[in-house]
């Protein structure tokens, strides 16, 4: 199967390279006929991609859903092509299945799970998830990993590599390789189930305070191979329809998510990169308003503390429609190198976000207005001296392109800009109160440390560190009434008080 799979993948491209290279030729010469070859090689490339992902699976079924997700950066006629699988992979027959559990519990299933269901639940690129019931009754859902799927993975990589060779052709100083390793970084994690666990268990806490639920591991019975978590009653919303629901419904789901990956983009700084419709479960209960739950950790990213911070800063200047200081948080970030025009990319900027910030997605998706931009983008980026991504730049951009099209999905008479900035005052909030939680940490760490260093400083006697005490309350007093009114203030003028009441208990 490996060899079928990258002869099929390298015939595809030998087909399809040569004639786009070809056309970006001919187009640069005679627009005319170069655009006319170039609309026609879209609709006969992205038929023969879609029936390549949907024949392999794997994953390109994660690639396609990518590209479905990015109107923006593909050919509309391929995001069309791959639109059909961002609800999910065709399930493996159960004898497949049950042979990987045997496998994983060395052949002991039974005494693991009391039954499970052979029709799957939901199958995906990876692997697909089972109802079953544990010897105590306990209902659970069941993920198993397809077992050829090492290999396969091993030959996607191998043709994206190739493919990503031939697209530096006409996409020179893009960091293509970078996307390569990204992929292929995630692409292993998600083969490790024990992963996908320990990062729900990790970002529950963050994204339980912001409204979304994340079903519980268990442990006990979760494998590399094979991950147990509590069953969740409810409908994804890739098969619910939003028609179905109230407008204000719709619009706490769109606002739950967004607030969910603001937590986790701002909070902790490593955050679920695969937030489609699947892998969100809209949970209806009788007497409470329905719980919305993020399954499926296997697609991560983490930033630095640093990138973090900027990107408070960016949803500032979001906040307040900054655009120039959009680029500049951007270019701290990395994408941009130092010496690019940064003032012909703050017009850019400003171009870009008067068109985004105010049109109607659906409205401004295929008009010429989105292709007239999409070409003057491409055209600076291609003449950007060296364009550097940061490492979750990829994983980003994929769960805010989903995120986005859940957004339009819910509520569709709304730009997503226009949902965000209302959950920035929350994001704000937060951020003062961690800095604030900060700097009494710090200053009560100051004043634990204060007394070992004026004895490191002076080593006075033993018996003369007692009279240490009322001259430190005494200094710590006047340090308040020095200080503004402030955390810091508060914090001496306890911290002075309590300094007294030792030297009371001493000199007593």
């Amino acid at each position: 199967m490996p060899l079928g799979r990258r002869l099929h993948g390298i015939a595809l491209l030998a087909w399809l390279g040569p004639q786009y290279l070809a056309c970006l030729t001919l187009t640069r010469h005679w627009r005319r006929p170069g655009r006319a070859w170039r609309r026609g090689l879209d609709r006969h490339g992205a038929r023969m991609a879609a029936a390549y992902i949907r024949r392999h699976g794997g994953l390109l079924i994660k690639i396609g859903q990518f590209v479905a997700t990015r109107p923006d950066l593909f050919p509309l006629t391929y995001v069309d092509a791959c639109a059909p699988l961002r609800d999910q992979a065709p399930p493996r027959p159960w004898p497949i299945i049950a042979a990987a559990l045997d496998e994983a519990y060395e052949g002991r299933t039974a005494d693991r799970l009391a039954r499970i269901e052979e029709t799957a639940l939901a199958a995906a690129s990876f692997g697909q998830v089972h109802r079953a019931w544990l010897h105590d009754g306990t209902p659970v859902a069941v993920k198993v990993q397809y077992p050829d799927l090492a290999a396969a993975v091993a030959t996607d990589l191998g043709v994206l590599r190739l493919a990503l060779r031939l697209f530096s052709v006409a996409l020179p100083g893009w960091p293509l390789a970078m996307i390569h390793d990204e992929i292929a970084r995630t692409a292993r994690e998600e083969q490790d189930y024990l992963h996908e666990g320990t990062a729900a268990d990790r970002l529950r806490p963050v994204l339980e305070g912001a409204g979304l639920a994340v079903p519980t591991v268990v442990w006990e019975h979760t494998r590399e191979k094979v991950l147990v978590t509590a069953f969740i009653a409810g409908e994804t919303l890739a098969r619910l329809d939003p028609a179905t629901l109230p407008s204000d419904e719709r619009r706490r789901i769109a606002d739950t998510i967004i607030d969910g990956f603001l937590a986790m983009l701002l909070d902790v700084g490593f955050f679920h990169a695969d937030p489609h419709g699947g892998n969100l479960i809209y949970e209806r209960r009788d007497e409470a308003p329905a719980r919305i739950w993020l399954i499926d950790f296997g697609m991560t990213a983490a930033m630095t503390p640093r990138e973090s911070e900027l990107y408070r800063r960016f949803l500032a200047c979001l906040k307040r429609n900054d655009t120039d200081g959009m680029v500049d948080v951007l270019t701290s970030l990395g994408f941009v190198l130092p010496n690019a025009d940064r003032a012909r990319l703050r017009a850019l900027a400003r171009e870009v976000y008067d068109s985004l910030g105010h049109l109607n997605p659906r409205t401004f998706a295929g008009s010429l207005r989105q292709a007239d931009l999409a070409a003057k983008i491409n055209e600076f980026l291609r003449r950007v001296d060296g364009i550097v991504f940061p490492q979750h730049t990829l994983m980003l951009s994929r769960a805010t392109s989903l995120i986005e099209g859940l957004c339009m999905d819910l509520v569709p008479s709304a730009n997503v800009l226009d949902l965000i900035r209302p959950r920035l005052a929350k994001v704000s909030w937060r951020a003062q109160v961690r800095r604030v939680v900060e700097e009494v940490r710090e200053v009560w760490q100051r004043l634990r440390s204060l007394p070992d260093r004026l004895e490191a400083a002076v080593k006075p006697p033993r018996r003369a560190h007692r009279e240490l005490v009322p001259v430190l309350a005494a200094l710590l007093l006047l340090a308040a009434l020095q200080l503004d009114p402030s955390t810091a203030r508060t914090v001496a003028a306890v911290a002075a008080g309590c300094a007294a009441l030792c030297s009371l208990g001493r000199l007593r």
